[in-house]
């Protein structure tokens, strides 16, 4: 039976538009391409976990409109099980993507995502080995439990991975003030470089290997700082190592992160180690930013086939 993973957060439809430049105020550029996809990190990490065959909870929030039945039905159509994201009569989340060669901006309505909290999810509905906790600073009613909820998970015998994502506030005390409580909680923490730096408060020359000596010094169990085609850093009390990422034709960076994060996590909970979890990581979000949104998410034997012809082990 494959393992089982679950994660709670944010479920978006994705509106992804190629552009050459942001127009100016009061002015208009035509998009080369336009095209709608589901989003958010939560629903990212769990279809992704879904396509290299893991068994996937996704518990969150989405309004009963257009946009969350779309999202609802793709997720379902992968082999996400959704059982547990509630249909509200408010409104679904949605980002706006502007992609300018690699380089993205992001515009988001948080929608429900923004309501949900600790009373909408049962905790005793979660069947995994692992709870993935991504898109803290987006989740502002859930934010504020985080401690109260990775302890429930802990007392039902869970491990907990978590991403905060981005501070679209700029890391201000209200919001980053409250994670020296929660990283020495977590069993496994996901930042990139930049998020790293933010919360640590590290200067510009700092690198991710003390972000992840940092972290692991402050509690955190296992530490990965994501430093995008740069690779990563990999450390917990007995490991601190630098991991390559693949060189690959770049089409679409976005959700590349929560590939990652499924790949690592889908084998790190499989029992491989942290440099083969991470080498796993790196080759899923290698797949997927060979294209655009979620049918560019590889399967399993894509990201084994990729693995082979490189001369490492899948999974």
């Amino acid at each position: 039976m494959a393992a089982m993973i679950a994660t709670i957060g944010d479920i978006n439809v994705d509106l992804i538009a190629r552009i050459d430049r942001i127009p100016a105020t009061g002015k208009q550029v035509v998009t080369r391409d336009l095209q709608m996809h589901g989003g958010g990190c939560s629903a990212n990490f769990s279809l992704s976990c879904s396509r290299l065959g893991m068994g996937t909870q996704l518990f969150g929030k989405v309004g009963d409109d257009v946009f969350g039945r779309y999202v609802l039905l793709e997720l379902e159509d992968n082999g996400v099980d959704t059982a547990n994201v509630l249909l509200t009569d408010k409104r679904t989340g949605m980002t706006f993507a502007m992609v300018q060669g690699i380089e993205r901006s992001f515009i988001t309505y948080q929608g429900e995502n923004a309501t949900l909290c600790l009373d909408d999810i049962d905790i005793s509905r979660i069947s995994a080995d692992i709870v993935h906790l991504p898109s803290y600073f987006l989740m502002d009613s859930l934010r504020h439990d985080y401690i109260k909820l990775i302890d429930l998970i802990h007392a039902a015998g869970i491990k907990v991975s978590f991403d905060t994502g981005w501070d679209p506030r700029g890391f201000i005390e209200e919001t980053v003030g409250p994670l020296r409580e929660i990283l020495p909680k977590v069993d496994l923490f996901m930042p990139n470089m930049d998020e790293a730096r933010n919360i640590l408060k590290l200067g510009g020359d700092a690198g991710p290997e003390k972000a992840a000596g940092m972290l692991v010094g402050m509690g955190v169990k296992t530490a990965v700082v994501k430093v995008g085609e740069g690779g990563c850093w990999i450390a917990d009390r007995n490991t601190s190592e630098y991991v390559p990422a693949f060189k690959v034709d770049v089409v679409d960076t976005t959700g590349a992160g929560d590939n990652f994060a499924a790949g690592f996590i889908s084998a790190y909970i499989s029992g491989r180690t942290l440099r083969e979890s991470a080498v796993i990581g790196s080759a899923t979000a290698a797949l997927k930013i060979g294209g655009v949104g979620w049918p560019a998410y590889p399967e399993r034997r894509q990201v084994n086939k990729f693995l082979s012809d490189r001369g490492f082990e899948g999974f």
